[in-house]
């Protein structure tokens, strides 16, 4: 077997700003110093890219420069905390004590691991943090990985593998990993930091920002149309969007095969493994989640990633203010064939969701709108 691997981070912004930085709101309306200008900083942390833009008037330029810089200490120490690849890291530290007791932990990090438990319940276990010795075992934390694993190191490795293993005491805040447990927050880190970023700004008395971590999206305040802000859906495996999606306060996230990856013998392996049987999830390509929080989009757009188009539409379905687009190949077969059916909900409005049909090539692709599926409404969210 022949492997090919594909690790590049080419595309790891799968979103582009559509309404943003500096048109409309600053096109020639005046030199009044009161009307608000955007000022963006982007640097790398967390392993990617972060950018933020703030609004703020002229006479306060000094000011939106300080927030930039009071937002991106607030991320740096996150991820000097929760970082895989810092050795002396609060999350490298607690998985080297697993079964070892229980361990008293930050209230940030007792806060994300309470969110990572409600978000395995909620999904029946497709998101799961545990599943950090499967990733290791897939070479995805290296690139190393050339050939497949053997079933019998895939069925080893899985017995180390159970959210229900992760014990939280909310008196003490504390946690106990089971032996052998590890944790990856991977799929829900991002969404937190740039939600404490949100009210950082707000308590700095911005009221208007756009703040990008890798592609992780969250807005707050009018855009700079005056309207909702526009975020592209970028196509995952040609260099053009594929659709827009609507959003005023709220964010974005997206889960998909192309980040990376590696082919055997023509088939593509991705780093999103399903917990529960240990191999990389298979048929989806990619699924964009809109949430009211970042962090409720970036877990659940790997859950439902996990779960599968069907099951993911039921349970976006089910929670309020949540709906998503999932990028499946056209024969649900060939993740290689650039021929797409996608599949989307919408949110409040008839227009939240707008698939790009003069920029696709309708003879390729083919598109429908999922049932309705009726739940009881949820907030989906751990701290509602």
């Amino acid at each position: 077997m022949t492997a090919v691997p594909h690790f590049q981070n080419s595309r790891a912004f799968i979103f582009c700003v559509v309404a943003a930085f500096g048109v409309a709101s600053c096109d020639n309306q005046g030199d009044s110093k009161d009307t608000l200008q955007p000022v963006t900083r982007a640097w790398m942390v967390m392993g990617t890219t972060l950018e933020i833009t703030v609004y703020r008037s002229e006479v306060q330029a000094l000011q939106a420069l300080a927030d930039l810089e009071a937002a991106h200490a607030l991320i740096a120490a996150f991820d000097t905390s929760m970082s895989l690849y810092k050795p002396d890291s609060d999350i490298v530290s607690l998985n080297a004590r697993a079964g070892s007791g229980p361990v008293s932990i930050s209230d940030t990090f007792y806060d994300i691991l309470a969110a990572s438990n409600y978000y395995a319940n909620l999904s029946a276990g497709a998101f799961d943090i545990t599943v950090q010795p499967l990733v290791e075992l897939w070479g995805f934390y290296r690139n190393t990985r050339q050939t497949l694993p053997l079933q019998e190191d895939v069925d080893t490795v899985l017995k180390r593998v159970s959210y229900k293993n992760v014990v939280l005491n909310k008196e003490s805040k504390s946690v106990s990993l089971g032996k052998g447990i590890a944790i990856d927050l991977g799929g829900i880190a991002k969404g937190f930091a740039i939600d404490d970023t949100v009210e950082l700004l707000k308590s700095r008395g911005v009221t208007a920002a756009l703040i990008n971590l890798g592609g992780t999206v969250a807005v707050f305040g009018p855009a700079p149309s005056g309207d909702a802000w526009s975020v592209g859906i970028q196509h995952p495996r040609e260099d053009r969007l594929i659709g827009r999606i609507r959003l005023t306060d709220g964010a974005v996230s997206t889960s998909g095969d192309y980040d990376r990856f590696f082919e055997v013998d023509g088939v593509r392996y991705n780093h999103l493994i399903d917990p529960r049987s240990g191999w990389p999830v298979p048929g989806l390509i990619a699924v964009t989640v809109v949430a009211p929080t970042a962090m409720a989009a970036d877990a659940l757009s790997t859950a439902v990633f996990v779960l599968g188009a069907e099951k993911g539409l039921k349970l976006l379905s089910g929670c309020s203010g949540t709906y998503g687009v999932f990028i499946r190949p056209a024969d649900n077969k060939d993740s290689a064939d650039n021929r797409l059916n996608v599949i989307y909900t919408q949110g409040g409005n008839a227009d939240d969701v707008t698939l790009l049909l003069d920029n696709v090539d309708t003879s390729l692709s083919v598109f429908s709108r999922s049932d309705a599926v009726t739940l009881d409404r949820l907030k989906c969210n751990p701290h509602s």
